[in-house]
């Protein structure tokens, strides 16, 4: 066990060949202001991301179409045959889907759903309620979207405002 002093804070480690471990319960308590610890192992972890089109945003089309390659690749490989069967088949309304917002810290629920006229895969039922009116979006937002195993969720962030 080594003790040692970073930025006027005590450190405890202790390592092995095989195991290397930091403890910094002891920072649990501290208030300093301004700081933040993020870690990621991909720098960017928006696997998908769009650019809102008219469509997306217009109130009398209450959907966001995503495009199918990145559906496939970044939420469907998470869903069970099951699940799968509910988004694609033309006979079936959907899969409830929950969708953390983690610009306001918000759960919601939408639908995801396969038009097999298009082959796209939209979010239908909510979306303008609870996203584009809701967090005031407009065509050319870009937003960012990402499946997170660990809760079985979509995690949907704003990247940037349009600026007109």
């Amino acid at each position: 066990m080594v003790n040692t002093q970073v930025g006027g804070a005590s450190m405890v480690s202790s390592a092995t060949r095989n195991e290397g471990v930091i403890s910094l319960a002891h920072l649990r308590d501290k208030k300093a202001p301004g700081t933040e610890l993020t870690l990621s192992i991909s720098p960017d972890i928006w696997e998908i991301k769009k650019h809102l089109t008219v469509s997306d945003v217009r109130n009398n089309q209450t959907r966001l179409m995503l495009p199918k390659d990145d559906v496939v690749a970044h939420i469907l490989d998470y869903l069970t045959d099951e699940e799968r069967l509910m988004i694609e088949d033309a006979n079936n309304r959907g899969l409830r889907i929950r969708v953390y917002d983690s610009n306001t810290e918000s759960l919601h629920q939408l639908t995801l759903k396969k038009w097999h006229s298009s082959g796209s895969y939209v979010f239908i039922s909510n979306w303008n309620e609870q996203f584009v009116i809701r967090r005031n979006l407009e065509a050319g937002d870009l937003i960012g979207l990402f499946w997170n195993t660990y809760a079985s969720r979509l995690h949907f962030r704003l990247l940037s405002h349009y600026n007109h």
